[in-house]
């Protein structure tokens, strides 16, 4: 709250977020004209598609926001199905970049909804393969997944790293923030709206880096850990759980019951989840939110 009160609301803020860029940049070991900072993935989303106009290539089912970003900008979207386990198909992706020579490759690491963990390396080959590409690790998850990209930005200039604190408890103040070569980097802030960044947000984000970092961290290992317990008990409920390597899971509803009806149920004990209805690739899923241990108690009782 200190922090807070010390902002000057009748100044705007600072356009270079210079505290901000200082404190991650040290934290992340890089340096700040690596970094572009946006109201939120989503922004910097629309930044990488407006900055490299061209089509857009990513998997599907993955994070709505690829999908919209490119049809906002009448950018042509290239979507490579993910297998019935939701695992990628690095065959069809390679094909789909040969054809469609797309500008943007958008990859979720941990994807978002189904909480998957694909192969890292594979994001780096691509990079490495495709130098006239950009290839974006999405790494929103990264606080519950504990692998990145980031050592490896050296080594393919084309290849982005992309962070967020929305999903370390700060959702609110859609921060999130690219890391780059000062090359990409500088074509993004070509791209970046002067005052994306309020000044109330760019102190409350200087504060959960610099100062709560562990305390962020210690709620992430609690989550993880709840996760593989839920996942087991689910399971154990008849529900087939697919791997997460994200705060969520995603569980297909099997047998006799249906995920409209589970989702009702749920809906009546005061407990929300995302059904995904029952057609699509997502048919008959539910995407659940690991919350602490009493939260999980209550769903499990509700299932």
């Amino acid at each position: 709250a200190s922090a807070l009160a010390e902002v000057a609301l009748e100044r705007y803020p600072d356009p270079a977020a210079r505290k901000l860029r200082a404190i991650v940049a040290g934290k992340l070991a890089v340096t700040g004209e690596q970094l572009v900072f946006g109201n939120g993935s989503d922004e910097l989303i629309a930044m990488l598609c407006n900055a490299f106009a061209g089509p857009v290539l990513y998997p599907v089912p993955s994070f709505v926001y690829y999908k919209l970003a490119a049809i906002a900008r009448g950018l042509p979207c290239v979507e490579v199905p993910l297998t019935r386990r939701f695992e990628l198909d690095e065959a069809a992706v390679l094909r789909a970049i040969d054809e469609h020579r797309p500008s943007v490759v958008f990859l979720a690491l941990p994807n978002n909804p189904t909480g998957t963990l694909w192969r890292m390396g594979f994001a780096l080959e691509l990079a490495a393969h495709h130098r006239d590409v950009v290839i974006v690790s999405d790494e929103a998850y990264v606080a519950y997944s504990g692998v990145t990209n980031l050592p490896e930005l050296a080594a393919h200039p084309n290849l982005v790293v992309m962070r967020t604190l929305s999903k370390i408890g700060m959702a609110g103040l859609r921060v999130g923030f690219t890391i780059s070569s000062p090359a990409i980097a500088g074509v993004l802030e070509k791209v970046r709206p002067p005052y994306n960044l309020s000044a109330l947000d760019q102190a409350a984000a200087a504060f959960l880096v610099e100062t709560a970092s562990t305390w962020a961290s210690e709620r992430a290992a609690e989550i993880v850990t709840e996760r593989a317990r839920l996942a087991t008990a689910l399971a154990a409920k008849g529900l087939e759980v697919f791997p997460s390597a994200a705060n969520l899971l995603l569980v297909r509803v099997q047998g006799p019951d249906t995920a409209t009806a589970l989702w009702r149920r749920l809906a009546d004990a005061g407990i929300s989840v995302r059904s995904f209805g029952d057609s699509g690739l997502l048919a008959g899923c539910l995407r659940v939110t690991v919350g602490t241990a009493a939260d999980n108690a209550l769903l499990l009782a509700a299932v």
